[in-house]
């Protein structure tokens, strides 16, 4: 698996913070990244788990 650089982290959790902020107008988005969390590097994960963020699968 190949390694995220901190800036690159920081950009997705960012990125993540933004679409949850208006989740009626980032439904698609957010719902994309609800299908794709798998995927997501550990580190974001954590970041986002640090900060209770989490995606539970309610479409």
């Amino acid at each position: 698996m190949a390694k995220f650089s901190s800036q690159e982290i920081e950009s997705q959790y960012n990125l993540i913070k933004m679409l949850l902020s208006d989740p009626e107008k980032y439904k698609d988005a957010i719902n994309a990244i609800k299908k794709d969390i798998s995927y997501m590097p550990k580190e974001l994960k954590n970041k986002l788990e640090e900060e209770n963020i989490t995606f539970l699968s309610d479409n």
